[in-house]
């Protein structure tokens, strides 16, 4: 029948009311006083406590770079809420990283350095120092230096190598003297793309009108709630208060209209110069290849190598089998996987052949092997069943068509239950499945978003003024 206005949204969390008629649930949780309970909200009410939750909409943005965009749903006037903006603090740090073959390079570097340092600290060292350095353990003095020429063995990287920042810092809201980030998780405020704040641009004589920012943000009065075991406001916290507490819920910031938005107007937020300057910066140096300007080759595979998985599924019909690979490879960025349900969970899976439709089983080899039918059944195109695999032979299923079947050896992912992994030791073969059932998927870190050069900047605050003063932990970088 629909929810009318005031009327409160119930969802069944947990199956509380399913359990509740089972007499599954304690006293203590069921609400005595029921009657009581006025279920309906006065509308009156809820437009002067309540915040609005949907007068933003996804849609088409303006702008032909910009992909999607957040839309008015509704005439917002000046001064309204726009929308709350509840943030989850995020270190900094955290969002660092680095590849396996960069973290060698950064090993092989601070071991070298370590030794360098151990020798400098022995020929600075006075005869009977040293003798008692050779007793206790030369790495007992290492803990002494404090002149290192400035390096920190166990922060710096290897020159001409930086830091990569996760895809996440783009949508962070942030200060350049702030560890802290604030990650905005409202409905479809990540949507909301960047537009200046000045009212008209020059080109040269000409005067034209652009897209400018029609939100402004601050802090929720309304929202924002005190540490539940301190009492404190989280923004007058230190960071490494703020990152300890137990639950980081509380803090919440709100966009609000800078003038009157028309319904289906675009959402823009002035994201801030640091960023706009940074964006200029990416777009006149976007590199053109894999290797940084010094030459050091840390990174991805070049981009003339990559092939996004969207466009590989697009384009490649038919599958190549592993051996073909090996003359003609696939992107070195994608793989391949299927849809594949192995619930077995019987200790005796490999001792009862007929149970499973085994074709073949290798008893010579360590490895033993099989291969069972693909089987379609209800939910299986769900996510969660897509597993990598590797294709070992193709058929036509009709004599003379063009429609293949597929032979795939299936493999364990991340994250599978255990009654869905395939034991260590079992070559796991599947026969029979159709083109429909696989997928191609870029390997971690690896797509266009993940492209060396690929543009990394935080949503900056500074010039807003909302950002706290206890987060600014941080030297200006001079």
């Amino acid at each position: 029948d629909g929810i009318g206005e005031g009327g409160e949204v119930w969802v069944d969390r947990w199956w509380w009311h399913q359990r509740l008629a089972l007499g599954l649930v304690n006293d203590k949780d069921i609400i005595n006083d029921n009657d009581n309970y006025n279920y309906k909200k006065d509308i009156r009410q809820l437009r002067q406590q309540g915040t609005c939750l949907d007068n933003l909409q996804p849609g088409r943005s303006s702008h032909p770079d910009h992909g999607r965009g957040a839309m008015a749903s509704r005439f917002l006037p000046k001064g309204s809420i726009v929308a709350p903006v509840p943030v989850l603090p995020v270190p900094r740090d955290e969002l660092r990283y680095l590849r396996k073959k960069e973290w060698k390079e950064v090993e092989k570097w601070r071991k070298k350095k370590r030794k360098e340092m151990e020798l400098k600290t022995i020929t600075n060292l006075d005869d009977q120092t040293k003798a008692e350095s050779r007793e206790q353990g030369v790495g007992k003095k290492v803990e002494t230096i404090e002149e290192d020429d400035g390096d920190n063995t166990e922060a710096a990287l290897p020159p001409g190598m930086k830091w990569r920042q996760q895809l996440l810092l783009n949508y962070c809201f942030g200060h350049v003297n702030s560890s802290v980030l604030l990650f905005p998780y409202g409905l479809f405020v990540n949507f909301i793309n960047h537009a200046p704040s000045e009212v008209v641009r020059n080109l040269g004589d000409e005067k034209y009108d652009a897209p400018v920012a029609n939100v402004g943000l601050r802090w929720s009065d309304r929202w924002v709630e005190r540490d539940t075991v301190s009492g404190k406001d989280p923004r007058t916290m230190s960071p490494e208060e703020l990152f300890s507490r137990p639950n980081p819920a509380g803090l919440v910031l709100e966009y609000v209209a800078l003038r009157d938005i028309r319904p289906n107007e675009e959402i823009l937020f002035d994201y801030g110069s640091l960023w706009a300057n940074a964006w200029n910066e990416h777009v006149r140096h976007h590199p053109a290849s894999s290797s940084d300007d010094n030459g050091n080759g840390y990174g991805s595979p070049p981009l003339n190598d990559y092939t996004p998985a969207y466009i590989m599924e697009e384009v490649a019909t038919n599958l190549r089998t592993a051996e073909e690979q090996l003359t003609y490879p696939y992107p070195d960025n994608v793989f391949t996987a299927c849809f594949y349900r192995y619930s077995d969970g019987n200790d005796d899976h490999y001792d009862d052949d007929k149970k499973f439709n085994a074709q073949s089983i290798n008893t010579n080899s360590k490895t033993k092997t099989r291969a069972i039918p693909w089987k379609m059944s209800r939910g299986l195109f769900d996510m969660t069943n897509l597993r990598p695999c590797k294709v070992i032979d193709r058929e036509p299923i009709q004599t003379g068509g063009k429609k293949m079947a597929y032979t795939a050896i299936i493999q364990n992912r991340p994250g599978l239950s255990p009654e869905e992994q395939i034991p260590k030791g079992v070559k796991h073969i599947v026969s029979g499945i159709p083109r429909e059932a696989f997928r191609f998927v870029d390997r971690p870190y690896t797509s266009d978003v993940h492209l060396e050069g690929a543009f990394r900047q935080n949503i900056g605050l500074e010039s807003l003024g909302v950002f706290p003063t206890a987060w600014l932990d941080l030297k200006s970088e001079e």
